[in-house]
């Protein structure tokens, strides 16, 4: 592996003489890393991809497979959970295997800022390799421990990909290209969302057993690590002594962030599911968030032990409306995903008996249109210039999908639902990546790292936020509808029954039951649309007062 070598004579850009990347490693003007407005020059800051050919496809191909992957184990476990538990036993913990990994993706925002400080390609191949070390601890699991330990592992590492994919593509590619290969990272996010259920199920019922749903993830590994290894640029953001760099790191707000995103994460997962809301357990949780939140608000204005350019969070970033705006727009568009791509498939599991190679089939129309206006709003969007029109069409469409989806009822025609859900898939790619793109195009080339944080934060607590609200109110309002029709059952049949079905006792009640129950359950599914429905229509208004002018 050759040095990469760096000038460090003025001006203050530094070129990777080697692969033709400049980095701007100004620390001394303010307006490198506080500057709310492109200076004039960052137009000729900006990247130059110098990789060509067929090493940059080897390169960009390994990087978004890295994203497949750590999509796919996100939600790989949907269809498993009953034979992880059948294998390592203790009921109890089994929300710990989806919480687990929520919890791991937290990690995002100070492994975003990593990436400007750090050597790019060593931190992206370490979490390649730690993500790997989750996956054969989850699947040699002896017990549940172990297991929610790989999934929390798997989590950080994962996100890092994630946000090192991100981070790789925007330092190592042009303004006006950068959209369209962005694009591609949502198409494989989409894609192995919903296929993770579908290859879990496939696993579960093979001679190989679920186990493998963890392993096939060293295979692909071992498939992609040469273009990994020889064919990424080697990006050194800052020419310091790597102590130097770890005594800029933020490590009183990385604490105190991860700490309240982790008790944030628990009280809106475990609330009104497994916990009471006015259980001793999501009171301590909920005050511990606030307290946590006041404490990092405190220590990112007045940033302790660290200068102000290297806070943790780009508290800079959010004294501009617009770039806020825009955070909050990818936030909904990944909640608007994931809900969609969890409860379509319990819609059909849960009440018309579908297995779980049918339900993921059932994803198609939804998952086809995001792939399509993904890559259609990546390649349109730098030569058309304007960014605003995407984000009033992609609302529109995510709110009328998800208010028809609002109409549906156990008698609900497949195709209906097909194209309900269609159009929120349109809506979503229209411009669930196109935020980071424009975000880095309206800052400076030196906060680059800091825009793919700023904005893969709000991206994955919109997964988190709403996808958990989403799986309360299913939770609260299934058994509530149940308990009524059923008033003499057990609360742990009751929750049962919450899966339809998919559930043993279900097969004991009478037709005139099972009829009820089916069309109680779809009331429910369908009622986690409602959260859509709010965010998007606030999405909807926001994007009004987003810049009309051309950006590219």
């Amino acid at each position: 592996m050759e040095t990469v070598t760096h000038s460090i004579d003025p001006p203050s850009k530094s070129r990777d003489s080697e692969k033709g990347l400049y980095i701007n490693n100004d620390e001394t003007n303010p307006t490198s890393t506080s500057s709310l407005e492109p200076e004039p020059t960052v137009e000729n800051d900006d990247p130059v991809r110098t990789v060509h050919g067929i090493r940059w496809a080897l390169a960009y191909s390994s990087l978004i497979s890295t994203v497949l992957f750590y999509s796919l184990d996100g939600t790989i476990v949907a269809d498993i959970q009953p034979s992880i538990i059948n294998s390592l036993g203790e009921t109890e913990k089994l929300p710990w295997i989806g919480v687990a990994i929520a919890l791991g993706t937290i990690a995002i925002l100070p492994l975003g800022k990593a990436y400007g400080v750090f050597n790019v390609k060593w931190l992206f191949l370490s979490c390649v390799v730690g993500f790997e070390v989750g996956s054969v601890l989850c699947g040699a699991a002896p017990n549940m421990n172990a297991m929610i330990v790989g999934r929390v592992i798997q989590g950080v590492a994962g996100c890092g990909c994630y946000s090192g994919g991100l981070t790789y593509i925007s330092m190592a590619t042009t303004k006006n290209e950068r959209p369209l290969y962005l694009s591609g990272v949502v198409a494989m996010w989409g894609l192995g969302s919903v296929l993770g259920p579908v290859i879990g199920g496939a696993f579960a019922q093979s001679t190989a057993t679920w186990r493998w749903a963890f392993y096939i993830n060293l295979v692909v590994a071992a498939l992609v690590a040469p273009s990994l290894i020889f064919c990424l640029p080697n990006i050194n953001p800052i020419e310091k002594p790597f102590l130097a760099k770890l005594r800029m790191q933020d490590w009183v707000g990385i604490i105190i962030f991860l700490g309240g995103a982790a008790c944030f994460t628990m009280a809106i997962t475990f609330g009104g599911v497994t916990f009471p809301f006015s259980s001793a357990s999501e009171i301590v949780l909920w005050t511990m968030t606030g307290v946590l939140l006041v404490a990092f608000i405190l220590v990112t204005i007045f940033h302790p032990l660290v200068a102000s350019e290297n806070q943790l969070y780009p508290v800079h970033l959010m004294k501009r409306l617009e770039l806020n705006i825009l955070q909050y727009e990818v936030f909904v568009a990944s909640g608007a995903m994931m809900i969609t791509l969890y409860y379509t498939p319990l819609l059909f599991q849960f009440t018309r008996s579908d297995g779980p190679l049918s339900a993921g089939i059932r994803l198609l129309p939804f998952v086809c249109m995001i792939v399509f206006f993904g890559i259609f709003n990546g390649a349109l969007m730098p030569k058309l210039g304007y960014y605003m029109p995407w984000y009033v069409f992609g609302n529109a469409m995510i709110l009328i999908g998800s208010s028809l989806m609002m109409t549906i009822d156990a008698y609900t025609s497949p195709s209906r639902i097909y194209g309900y859900t269609a159009l929120i898939g349109m809506g979503v790619g229209s411009f669930v990546t196109a935020g980071f793109a424009v975000v880095q195009a309206l800052v400076p080339v030196s906060d680059l790292n800091n825009a793919v944080g700023f904005m893969a934060i709000g991206q994955m607590l919109g997964q988190i936020a709403l996808l958990s609200l989403a799986a309360s109110l299913y939770q609260n309002i299934g058994v509530q509808k149940i308990q009524v029709l059923l008033p003499n059952l057990s609360t742990q049949d009751v929750q049962q029954l919450t899966t339809g079905r998919q559930s043993s006792l279900f097969e004991s009640l009478s037709v005139d039951i099972q009829t009820a129950l089916i069309e109680q359950l779809t009331f429910a599914i369908r009622n986690t649309f409602v959260i859509l429905i709010a965010a998007s229509a606030l999405a909807f208004i926001a994007s009004l007062f987003l810049g009309r002018h051309k950006l590219y």
